[in-house]
Order: C-alpha cells, then sequence, then structure tokens
C-alpha cells in the first residue's frame, strides 16, 4: 500500500461515519501539533460532523487511555501516535494515526488502526513531512477544496524547523502548490521580527536568539544609536542602508558564538505571506508556539480559527512568555552549558521550557559540536528534551532511538525524530542518567529507523 492509497483509505473510514458522528482529535501542542488539529477540524467540519480536539504537552500512555476511553464514535491522532500504536489498537476503536515521529510498529494496518507515518512510506520525518503535511495531504484527500489550508500546513513545518534550506520532499510539493494556487506570497528577504519597535523586537527575539542583546534593551538601544536607526522605528519603515547595517551587525553577532550553519543562512530569507494571517508565517508560528507553550494551548489553537480578533491577544501571551524565557537563556548564556565527553546539558524547572529552550541552544549557543539535553524533574518524573544539528544526524546520531533506549533503561516512554526527541522517565539519580546518555553516544549509538 502506498501513501495515497493509505489516505484514500483513511478519507473513506471518515466518509463512511454516521453525520451524527463526534471525532475525537489528539495532537500534539506545539506550532506543528496545532496547526495539525486545525487542519483535520476544518476538514471534518466541513464533512458535517461534530469534533473535539485535545492537545497533550508530554503524551504518555495512560494519557492516550484515558482519551481513548472518553465516548467518541472514531479518533485521529496528529503529529504523535506512533509510539503507542499497541496501545490504541487494543481500544479496538476506529483510529487514524497520522506521524512523522519514528514509528515503533512498522504495521500500516493494526486491528481497527490505520497508521499514515511518513517513515513509512520512505518520506524523511525529520525534513521531508511534518504532522501538519500528512493532515493536509488528508484534508486534500477528502476534498480537493481543502488546498486552503496549505499555508497551515507549511507553518506547521516551519514550526518543525523544516523549512531551514529551504522545503524539500512534501513539504515542497505543498509550498509550490500553495505558491500555484495564489493561497501564499513570498516576500523580499527580511530579519525575523514582528510589527512593533525594532528594539522591542530584538530585546524579545528568542529565534534568532542574539548574545548580548536579546533580553539587553540597553545594548540595542545603544547599538541602534551606532547604526543611526531611530529606537522607535519599525522594521518596515527603515530603508535600505539602514537595513543593510542592520543586517551586517546582528549577523556577524551570530556568527561570533559558532552558530549551526544551517540556521545561519535562514537569519535573512524570504518570508511566506498569506491573507488569512496578519504577520509572515515564521513569526505567527513562533507566537503560536510560545502561547502554547505558556500553558495556554486553548488560546493559541483558537487564534487560527479567528486570528483577526485573537491577534492581540496572543501576541501578549508570546511576548510574556518570550520574557520569561529569555531571562533563563540569559543565565545560561552567562554561566554557560554544562558539558561532559559527548554532550552539552542544563537543568530546568518545567520540561516545556526544557523542550523549548534546548532548540534554540543547539541553534544558537556553542555547543562544541555535540548534542544538548535539557532535564526537568516535575513529582516522580524526570523529562528529558534533546535536540542536535544536522551534520550530526547525517553522521549518525539517532535521538529518537537514543530516547527509546532510555526509556527501556530506566522506565517510561520516549522517542521523537532523529534531530529532536524527548523523553518521561521514572526517577532516577540524574548523573546516572546523563552517564548513561555520555557513554551510549561515545560509543557510536545510530538506533533504529
Amino acid at each position: 500500500m502506498d501513501l495515497r492509497d493509505c489516505l484514500r483509505r483513511c478519507s473513506e473510514k471518515i466518509k463512511s461515519l454516521p453525520k451524527t458522528s463526534r471525532i475525537r482529535i489528539i495532537s500534539h501542542y506545539d506550532t506543528d501539533g496545532i496547526c495539525s488539529a486545525y487542519i483535520l477540524a476544518k476538514a471534518i467540519e466541513r464533512e458535517g460532523f461534530d469534533f473535539h480536539i485535545t492537545l497533550l504537552e508530554h503524551p504518555v500512555k495512560e494519557e492516550i487511555e484515558r482519551l481513548g476511553d472518553e465516548d467518541s464514535d472514531a479518533m485521529i491522532l496528529s503529529d504523535l501516535g506512533s509510539s503507542f500504536i499497541d496501545t490504541i489498537s487494543k481500544m479496538g476503536r476506529d483510529s487514524i494515526i497520522l506521524d512523522h515521529h519514528q514509528p515503533e510498529d512498522r504495521d500500516v494496518i493494526k486491528g481497527s488502526v490505520i497508521q499514515v507515518n511518513s517513515n513509512l512510506f520512505g518520506i524523511d520525518g525529520d525534513i521531508d513531512a511534518s504532522g501538519s503535511s500528512l493532515c493536509y495531504l488528508l484534508a486534500k484527500e477528502m476534498n480537493k477544496e481543502n488546498i486552503d489550508l496549505s499555508p497551515f500546513a507549511l507553518m506547521g513545518a516551519i514550526g518543525d524547523k523544516q523549512s531551514l534550506g529551504g522545503f524539500s520532499g512534501v513539504n515542497r510539493e505543498i509550498f509550490d502548490e500553495a505558491r500555484r494556487e495564489e493561497f501564499i506570497k513570498i516576500s523580499r528577504p527580511s530579519l525575523k521580527l514582528g510589527d512593533g519597535p525594532i528594539i522591542q523586537e530584538i530585546n524579545l527575539s528568542v529565534d534568532p536568539f542574539y548574545p548580548g542583546l536579546s533580553g539587553r534593551e540597553e545594548e540595542i538601544g545603544k547599538l541602534l544609536d551606532r547604526l543611526s536607526i531611530r529606537e522607535d522605528a519599525r522594521y518596515s519603515e527603515i530603508g535600505g542602508e539602514e537595513k543593510k547595517r542592520l543586517h551586517s551587525f546582528l549577523m556577524l553577532t551570530l556568527l561570533r558564538n559558532n552558530i549551526d550553519p544551517l540556521v545561519a543562512n535562514n537569519i535573512i530569507k524570504e518570508r511566506i505571506l498569506t491573507e488569512k494571517l496578519p504577520l509572515n508565517l515564521d513569526v505567527i508560528s513562533e507566537m503560536i508556539d510560545a502561547c502554547s507553550k505558556s500553558n495556554d494551548h486553548g488560546l493559541a489553537l483558537s487564534f487560527l480559527f479567528n486570528p483577526e480578533d485573537l491577534y492581540e491577544r496572543i501576541k501578549r501571551r508570546s511576548e510574556a512568555y518570550k520574557i520569561r524565557i529569555i531571562e533563563k537563556l540569559r543565565e545560561i548564556e552567562d554561566r554557560g552549558l554544562k558539558e561532559t565527553r559527548n554532550i552539552v546539558y542544563f537543568t530546568c524547572d518545567k520540561a516545556s521550557d526544557g523542550s523549548y529552550m534546548s532548540g534554540i541552544v543547539s541553534s544558537y549557543f556553542d555547543c562544541k559540536n555535540k548534542p544538548v539535553f535539557s532535564f526537568s524533574k516535575d513529582r516522580n518524573k524526570i523529562h528529558v528534551s534533546c535536540r542536535a544539528r544536522r551534520k550530526m544526524v547525517e553522521r549518525g546520531l539517532n535521538l529518537g532511538g537514543l530516547m527509546r533506549s532510555i526509556a527501556q533503561r530506566f522506565g517510561g516512554s520516549g522517542g521523537g525524530h532523529k534531530i529532536a526527541a524527548g523523553a518521561t522517565l521514572e526517577e532516577t539519580d540524574l548523573d546516572e542518567i546523563v552517564r548513561y546518555i555520555d557513554d551510549i553516544i561515545g560509543k557510536g549509538y545510530e538506533g533504529k529507523v
């Protein structure tokens, strides 16, 4: 069965349900997961079905089982699910998994479950397809008119850093289609800045994180004065020469910190615009992610349904979150990362903050060409989040496989991508976990796809 046949089967399963059916959508709480849920909800709503969305922060078996016990006629899991296919299949309910993380089970059909995992069809879930990409393909299979949802598939892929170096694979096909059908437009190359004064936008810039500038408004003021740029000027208002001076200084600031070369090529680039959203997809993607990770999943999702009315609310919420994250990043910037022979790491009070920060640290801090790990304790659990640069993956590193391995070793669940992954472990001595990870990476651990 190829991907198209699998998607057709999913579409037929959904459309065969009585119109009185209630479909449960369970998705991840990051930008990709939220865009996935939105695409599915719109496609299902247009077919006349009722739906109920739940966004999960750290999916675990017990949570999936609890949601599966609730009253619904069918269940769709997006941007997650492949790690729990055994649990889901035992429920005996019509279910569809749309996932791009590394699968534990390679069966496309398992009982009443259809598993649409990009990796099972030769599509690299790290770079070529996101959860929202797969949800969009299903939506389009259900009705060709759902092509108008293509900008949200692209935004989900952007949220998962799959636009670094340009879209490829399925994502590229969606990009070309959206552009051809004029659902998106492309801007001139620019920085990723919002619509506020430049001093405020750089001060609150997390991705990119500008060393010595992000979170340091006084230093930014001095910089703008040297560059002869007004503090209250907005990026869209300044002229070409001013932009050149600003671009040059900010790029040099980043390059001095040995940032990821792939990320460096993404700092000044063309941006994707759509009439459906107030700002470019890079900025909106970050707003959604920050809002959701500030524990307001509902607002992040609702914004997509009603962007005009909720824009100011999501902007304020995401700014408040970024202020808190920048403070933590500045602490790491000042004191440095902890380092072993094969990894760098930091500890964080909150798991969702650690997950967000590990990606920023991997991209913009000098990580000595080592993967980054974040560890957070929560009651009797330890949450692990890890990120690597693409060159490490090309050399054989597989963080998703590593997270499954440590979950088996210490108890818990884990998985993800080769380049970004996570685990929730039974409480164990943190030093022992660090030693285990350091040792297994040192032995050239590659894991299994």
